[in-house]
């Protein structure tokens, strides 16, 4: 078959010939070709940047951000652990929010605490015998916050929102000197009014 050149308004035919199937010549896009060159040029420079001149690898990205989060995360924390005893007077007033805390409780706490804290593998919060704090609000809400690794005790800062946490301190608060027939032996050291008794 004789090539067609064709014209301006009539795109000429390729010599290709599949089963009397013929292809025209059409010009790819403007939109496309530019994509294309751009996406050249774009690599090129990105080759550049990261091989030749070099740029931040992903792995150093990962850790400036990492590093960032830690930041962030350490501020945060740092704020949260500041106890505030008007805040957490308000919540302790409103039988609601106590019944949120004990909620907040049953959902991360019972597997060490047991059932309304009389101790299972962690130590029983109903007794006036404390490991980390001194049985007052304001020496047990920051120790919720930064936890004890090596106690096995979670930072619950990192989990919980604040309400969250002066909800379930005031839980504990809540069930301060409750028996139980199951109760965990004492633990730590006696406090009374925040004191220790020899």
């Amino acid at each position: 078959m004789k090539k067609d050149n064709g014209t301006e308004n009539d795109p000429k035919l390729l010599d290709h010939n599949y089963d009397g199937i013929q292809e025209l010549d059409n010009p790819l896009p403007t939109w496309w070709l530019m994509t294309f060159y751009g996406a050249i040029v774009i690599g090129v420079g990105y080759f550049a940047y990261y091989q030749i001149f070099g740029g931040p690898t992903l792995r150093d990205e990962y850790h400036q951000s990492l590093q960032h989060h830690k930041v962030v995360k350490d501020a945060y924390l740092e704020e949260l652990t500041e106890f505030n005893p008007e805040k957490f007077d308000e919540i302790l007033t409103q039988p609601e929010m106590v019944a949120y805390g004990k909620n907040v409780f049953q959902a991360n706490c019972v597997s060490c605490h047991a059932s309304e804290g009389a101790g299972d593998i962690g130590p029983n919060l109903t007794d006036k015998y404390w490991l980390f704090a001194n049985g007052n609000a304001d020496t047990i809400y920051p120790f919720l916050i930064t936890g004890s690794p090596a106690a096995g005790m979670p930072a619950w800062g990192e989990f919980l929102e604040e309400d969250e946490l002066y909800s379930v301190l005031a839980y504990i608060m809540s069930i301060q000197g409750k028996e139980h027939l199951k109760a965990k032996a004492p633990q730590g050291a006696l406090f009374e009014n925040g004191e220790m008794v020899e």
